[in-house]
């Protein structure tokens, strides 16, 4: 396999780390304390390991991140992230997160390790508040040789936030106030939180309402958007003895929306059907359960997670009237442990484990005759793995000077899927290694590399398709005698494919890191990481809609029946993805500088047309100065993209640019400060989109919100 980049382009885990002030791709914190602490990843080995050292690309925000963004959605938080990106539009409840051009059923998203299954064609996928979030780590590249189907781009872990987050050392209990406002779409939060740890209790609780109205977007347009959500969290742990530790975990977000029914539409289509605004109640609930023993052992640190999440999206369009439901229940367990060894000047840690979850979808219409909503096809999917994973740390290896970190592991997994709409099931079985290496002769340099095998099951949406997709208008047919006068409208339909294959992808990647300490002055610290990888995927699941009308549909005098085509999910033979990340920061006492760079680019290796998720290359800075004695961070981020073109192939076997934007420069400012004569006051100010750039940052057509005036205040007491 070769790399080429064209230029184009727990509880899995029970510890949390808060991430560190000046590493690569990690948030600067409101506070500096002088501290130089290390970012560390969790979730790219399921075992805390410097983030540095991994050997691949993973990237930490923290909370006090999370809170200097003002975030108001999941996308503001990770928008910088190299590697990843979001469609769906301005709409939080059309988002959609990308790794690396591998989109959907293809990113993990875990939520404290619950599984996270709910995939719509335009209904988001996250359904959770970034106001209850503590920590997201992306780890981008395949991992299904630790966790499976499902996360051949990458996983995206979420951490809801928790006491130690809020607390400082020596610190016991407290709450917390705080209040968010932005103008572009008028939007307020309130939320308040009390948390405690005292003696062998940990405990949290975390209410919020955020409320928000239609979007101005650059373009000066107004996108419909009303949202009234309400969070919930409750956390509680307990260390009944010196070994034993239990946590119990409640977490629940639901949605009001009024919008039109496709999240990620755009206005004005012209279309009253398309156009107008249905009432959606989206609900998240997620239930967990974790246990961890931990003797006085090196080979005993076992951890089990229970979980259970519902997701749902009900729809109500009062003008037909019409209600419609999709739900997805994921349940499930996970089970690790770690065992610690040495030999010779080698340090090991062998971790063992095993996944089952199984996803239950149900879909209902009440203007169908059978109940069945088209598109959901009601079934369920069951999953089993076991993984063994070997993590070594080598002195001077085969004498040379420094450091080798070696992480070879394999899985093994087993799938079935079953749908009421076919008497015969999907099942299959994989097989997903994996062995990454990074090798430092000094402490300041690091090269790694890494070869990871990685699969996905067909889901039951792709294998079970049925009914309408949507309607178009007759291409003959036109009915006068209508009030008002009006197309007859035909169908184009799902069908589904049963003999779906799994993908498959091998991706190769290398890269290189430095990390310089007391360079330009005492106490600063410069690091940096760049890779290139590329991956070659087999039997791509992608969605085909061909619109082709019947010839039927125009041959008189009925001009019927007549469909407007099919939908359906179907295997790319072969397609190839590949680009450049990289990250820089450096931090003093006086100055904090953070900028990523990406490509990504992806061929269909039968015609040569451009496939994925594809975004044009994209720079990111956020830079700013400290001022200690006045406890304030004055801040610019800024983010530029080049010009984009997806070229695709014509019925004649030419290339055709089917999709085309301009590049863009968006420019934020932000300030953070605390007061000295309130000391439990901290006061987030910024401006987004300060030029008020009329821009589209992954769809031709869809533009993202203008200007955007940002205020947050929070007061928190502790002792």
């Amino acid at each position: 396999m070769r790399i080429m980049v064209r230029g184009r382009r727990t509880l899995l885990a029970t510890t949390s780390v808060l991430g560190a002030s000046m590493a690569v791709a990690v948030a600067q914190p409101a506070e500096d304390t002088g501290e130089d602490k290390e970012v560390i990843t969790v979730y790219g080995t399921t075992n805390p390991l410097p983030a540095f050292n991994y050997p691949g690309q993973v990237s930490v925000i923290d909370k006090a991140e999370i809170d200097e963004r003002m975030a108001s959605s999941l996308s503001d938080v990770l928008r910088d992230v190299p590697g990843i990106e979001f469609s769906g539009g301005p709409r939080r409840t059309g988002q959609f997160p990308s790794i690396r051009g591998l989109s959907g059923e293809n990113i993990l998203i875990l939520l404290d390790g619950s599984r996270q299954s709910f995939i719509s064609a335009h209904d988001g996928r996250f359904f959770v508040d970034p106001d209850l979030i503590g920590r997201a780590e992306v780890v981008r590249g395949p991992a299904s040789a630790l966790y499976g189907s499902g996360a051949v781009g990458g996983v995206l872990a979420l951490e809801t936030v928790d006491a130690a987050d809020l607390l400082g050392a020596g610190e016991t209990w407290g709450f917390r106030l705080r209040g968010n406002y932005q103008s572009v779409n008028e939007e307020m939060l309130t939320s308040i939180t009390g948390f405690t740890k005292q003696g062998d209790l940990d405990a949290l609780a975390s209410f919020g309402i955020r409320q928000s109205g239609d979007i101005e977007l650059g373009s000066g347009a107004d996108l419909p958007s009303d949202d009234e959500i309400g969070t919930g969290l409750i956390k509680l742990g307990y260390q009944l003895t010196d070994a034993f530790a239990v946590e119990g975990a409640w977490q629940r977000f639901q949605n009001t929306a009024l919008e039109p029914n496709n999240g990620q539409g755009t206005a004005g289509t012209g279309d009253s059907t398309l156009d107008r605004d249905v009432e959606k109640d989206i609900e998240s609930e997620t239930f967990r359960l974790g246990m961890t023993f931990d003797p006085d052992s090196d080979w005993v640190n076992a951890s089990l997670s229970v979980y259970q999440t519902t997701n749902s999206v009900d729809e109500f369009d009062e003008t037909i009237p019409r209600t419609t439901l999709r739900e997805i229940e994921t349940t499930g367990f996970s089970v690790r442990n770690p065992s610690r060894f040495s030999a010779g000047s080698s340090d090991w840690i062998l971790t063992v484990g095993g996944d089952w979850f199984q996803d239950e979808q149900v879909g209902t219409d009440s203007d169908t005759l059978d109940g069945v909503r088209g598109g959901v096809p009601n079934g369920e999917s069951e999953y089993l793995g076991v993984f063994a994973q070997l993590e070594g740390t080598i002195e001077q290896p085969f004498g040379l000077p420094g450091e080798l970190l070696v992480i070879p592991g394999v899985r093994y997994d087993e799938f079935e899927s079953s749908s009421e709409i076919d008497p015969d099931t999907n099942e299959d079985d994989a097989v997903s290694p994996r062995f990454a290496a990074s090798y430092g002769p000094t402490e300041w340099f690091r090269v790694f590399g890494s070869y990871a095998e990685g699969f996905r099951a067909p889901s039951v949406n792709e294998l079970y398709l049925n009914g309408v997709h949507f309607p178009v208008a007759h291409p003959v047919l036109f009915d006068p005698t209508a009030v008002p006068p009006s197309f007859v409208f035909v169908n184009n339909n799902f069908v589904p494919n049963t003999d779906l294959l799994p993908e498959k992808s091998e991706t190769l990647e290398f890269g290189v890191g430095v990390d310089f300490r007391n360079l330009w002055a005492n106490g600063d610290r410069l690091q940096a990481k760049i890779s290139a990888y590329q991956s070659d995927v087999e039997d791509l699941i992608n969605l085909s809609v061909n619109v082709a009308f019947d010839p039927t549909c125009f041959v008189p005098p009925t001009y019927f029946p007549c469909t407007a085509g099919t939908t359906d999910a179907a295997n790319i033979d072969s397609a190839e993805l590949e680009g450049i990340e990289a990250e820089f920061a450096y931090d003093n006492d006086l100055i904090f500088a953070r900028a990523t760079y990406t490509t990504v680019e992806g061929e269909d290796q039968a015609d040569g047309s451009d496939i994925g998720t594809l975004t044009p290359d994209r720079f990111a800075l956020n830079a700013g100065l400290k001022f200690q004695e006045n406890r304030l961070r004055v801040g610019t981020r800024i983010q530029y993209a080049a010009d984009f073109e997806r070229r695709s192939v014509d019925d004649m076997g030419d290339f055709e640019i089917v999709e085309e934007r301009d590049s863009y420069t968006v420019v934020d400012l932000f300030a953070t400060w605390r007061p000295d004569f309130l000391d439990n006051l901290s006061i987030n100010v910024g401006v987004d989109n300060v030029f008020d750039e009329d821009y589209e940052r992954v769809f031709e057509g869809v533009s993202q919100p203008g200007r955007n005036y940002k205020i947050a205040a929070s007061w928190q007491f502790r002792e």
